[in-house]
């Protein structure tokens, strides 16, 4: 396949415990820790991806509630990610759990929350993410953070 001439959209939910903790997946590709989510199909609105991905990674159905940032993939180094030669555009979405039941998959092989003090090893460019939704939980009125 040749190299796309635009970025991909990845959509990735940030889902918050009450606890002060965020939901995390272990990627299968990669042992590495990141926000359920993935790249929007055609046809689907960023949101339809947020949630189709969150339910194929985790089973949770989920509600998106809020656009928390858009993050561009030029703004951290690859290291561990498996698509290395392509560039994204990430939309982040507050999302709220609104049924389903957790399940590993293939390509997430374990799901945990987490603490922002006590993060695991994270795949590229999930830490900025993350940090940006714990600080927006702190401040409600925190504009959607963009690159």
């Amino acid at each position: 396949m040749p190299r796309p001439m635009t970025p991909f959209v990845g959509c990735d939910v940030f889902i918050p415990d009450g606890a002060g903790r965020v939901l995390l997946i272990r990627r299968g590709d990669n042992g590495r820790w990141a926000l359920p989510g993935g790249c929007q199909d055609l046809g689907e609105t960023p949101a339809e991806c947020a949630v189709r991905e969150c339910r194929e990674e985790t089973g949770l159905e989920v509600r998106p509630v809020r656009l928390l940032g858009v993050f561009s993939s030029r703004r951290y180094e690859y290291v561990h990610y498996a698509w290395k030669d392509n560039e994204f555009c990430h939309l982040l979405f507050l999302s709220e759990i609104t049924g389903g039941t957790l399940a590993p998959t293939a390509e997430a092989t374990e799901i945990a929350s987490f603490p922002a003090d006590a993060l695991p090893p994270l795949s590229d460019g999930h830490e900025p993410r993350i940090a940006f939704g714990f600080r927006a939980l702190g401040e409600l009125s925190l504009p959607p953070f963009f690159e």
